[in-house]
């Protein structure tokens, strides 16, 4: 049965993703002066005003969805977004993750919706840096893509029984991607960011793409502002979430 997607605009939150997902190895790879020691320690906290399209369901009830961030918006309770990079030499290992608690309802036409989910996203990735020079960096990297969303969906109608779905779904994809800098004058840089993975190991396929302008403040921050948008795949019986998650984001990094 075909559902307003206003009414599940809370019920699948793909990346607040955002960031999830996965930018976010965008944030955390600057181009700075050698350190003296081999390794290194990169802090990251961004906000991504993300939009949705696509499919969702829950309990077998699905729904097509054109979602703005002012409708998410409305109906978030909490929400983090950060990633952490620990390198040692040419290798690094890093955990962006994002949270989101969103509630809300609607009575409309007789009809009653109360949709509450809590979502966990995490990206989790081992990085080698392939080629670095002072113009330009690129590196090559392999991960995980954990996404864990709980839902429960209330609905009453006077024009059929009512119902009361909850699911609990988790599930990890394989990913692998590359991420490139490249200096520019006066202390800008511009930053991109790309991966795929599934493979129907869980998800039947999922995608990040990420590209944005930064400025270096100091040897030690850097501002970037940038589009980023990640797609999913992925069934499960009665669970569905075929979203792409897209919109600006902006994040600070500090580097110690």
């Amino acid at each position: 049965m075909k559902l307003n997607s206003t009414l599940l605009a809370a019920l699948f939150l793909s990346s607040l993703p955002v960031l999830a997902g996965t930018a976010t190895p965008s944030f955390t790879q600057s181009i700075t002066p050698a350190a003296e020691s081999p390794w290194s320690c990169r802090v990251a906290l961004y906000g991504w005003a993300e939009s949705l399209s696509g499919d969702m369901g829950v309990a077998g009830r699905t729904a097509d969805v054109d979602i703005s961030f002012n409708d998410i918006l409305k109906h978030m309770d909490m929400a983090f977004m950060g990633a952490v990079e620990i390198g040692y030499n040419r290798w690094s290992f890093m955990a962006d993750v994002m949270y989101a608690d969103i509630s809300g309802s609607k009575d409309r036409g007789g009809a009653y919706v109360r949709v509450e989910e809590q979502q966990f996203l995490g990206n989790f990735i081992v990085a080698f840096e392939a080629m670095k020079s002072d113009a330009c960096k690129f590196d090559v990297y392999a991960g995980a893509r954990v996404n864990s969303i709980k839902a429960t969906l209330d609905l009453s109608d006077r024009r059929r029984p009512d119902f009361h779905g909850s699911s609990t779904e988790t599930w990890v994809d394989p990913i692998i991607g590359a991420r490139f800098q490249a200096q520019l004058p006066n202390n800008f840089f511009f930053r991109a960011v790309g991966d795929v993975g599934g493979f129907g190991v869980s998800s039947q396929f999922t995608w990040q793409a990420m590209a944005g302008f930064g400025y270096s403040f100091h040897e030690y921050g850097n501002l970037l502002l940038g589009y980023r948008a990640l797609g999913t795949d992925y069934t499960n019986g009665g669970f569905t979430y075929n979203l792409i998650a897209h919109g600006p984001i902006l994040g600070y990094e500090f580097r110690f």
